[in-house]
């Protein structure tokens, strides 16, 4: 959630030559979202002027089926079902900002 003033310095940054303004943003708790859902797959897909990702569940007993599978040289069926637990539309702005923040972590780990 971002004040008024916020949203007044983001505008005065795009007048001045879409200049990178950086603003810290507290996210509170909405009335949904006061547990946190495990996703173990995910899939990225583009729209227009948006990016879908959906977090998905896959049950560890069918990872571990896929992995044994695979080492042996059976045939690994071509779809298998996952629980979807969440689908997110992110502006284009929002998922840059957001790869830029997952390869920030990933690069310390």
């Amino acid at each position: 959630m971002t004040s008024q003033n916020d949203v007044s310095m983001e505008n005065k940054a795009e007048a001045t030559g879409n200049q990178a303004l950086q603003v810290n943003v507290k996210m509170h708790q909405g009335e949904h979202t006061g547990q946190a859902l495990y996703s173990n797959v995910v899939s990225v897909q583009g729209g227009q002027g948006v990016v879908i990702v959906e977090f998905g569940f896959l049950d560890p007993q069918t990872i571990h089926t896929l992995n044994r599978l695979a080492r042996s040289g059976e045939k690994i069926p071509d779809t298998i079902g996952a629980r979807m637990s969440c689908r997110i539309a992110l502006s284009i702005e929002a998922a840059h900002n957001l790869a830029q923040q997952l390869n920030q972590l990933l690069q310390k780990k």
